[in-house]
């Protein structure tokens, strides 16, 4: 990739490592703003502009006629992708995981963490064997989707899915299960 610059400029078609370098020098506060209004949380639009630009190396970013909206634009997605990942792992965590009180002793907790741990195993168990799979490479192994659908010989789409009817039948499932180990019950 290379950048060649117009006659106001700014960069106008595809970038070398060292040209994503000066686009990063130029954008990169543009480019962190953009993520940050999405999230709202430094470190993680810290992490989108970092992966924008890594992006950018990785993949020809074809003809850009304008570099500011085509940042802008791919920051956004970025963090909007990184926001529904998020709040898809968190709509799980309650279930299985919820906050333990601070009044709780070491033991209480690790008693209460492994029956947690149990039970989504046992749930982890009944759903069916791809999508199990999936979402243990996903949320136990941090395995990104596409890495997945190598190892697993999928399409990234059909991880997706399996991940998505995993979710909800583990939120079912433990739902289900009355949830013997929230705090409100302990």
């Amino acid at each position: 990739m290379s950048v060649s610059l117009s006659s106001e400029g700014a960069p106008m078609t595809n970038a070398d490592p060292t040209d994503v370098a000066s686009l990063a020098h130029t954008y990169g506060r543009h480019v962190f703003h953009a993520a940050w209004r999405v999230l709202g949380d430094v470190a993680q639009a810290e992490d989108v502009q970092q992966d924008v630009f890594l992006r950018l190396l990785e993949k020809s970013a074809g003809e850009v006629t304008a570099w500011p909206g085509f940042l802008t634009t791919m920051a956004t997605r970025m963090a909007i992708d990184r926001l529904r990942r998020h709040q898809r792992w968190r709509r799980l965590i309650p279930i299985w995981r919820a906050s333990v009180p601070v009044a709780f002793d070491s033991t209480e907790h690790d008693a209460v963490r492994a029956d947690r741990a149990r039970l989504l195993r046992q749930a982890l168990g009944r759903l069916k064997s791809r999508e199990a799979e999936c979402f243990s490479l996903r949320h136990v192994h941090g395995m990104e989707i596409a890495a997945i659908a190598r190892t697993m010989d999928m399409t990234v789409n059909h991880v997706s899915v399996c991940l998505h009817r995993a979710a909800r039948a583990l939120e079912a499932q433990l739902a289900d299960s009355g949830n013997p180990t929230s705090p409100e019950v302990l």
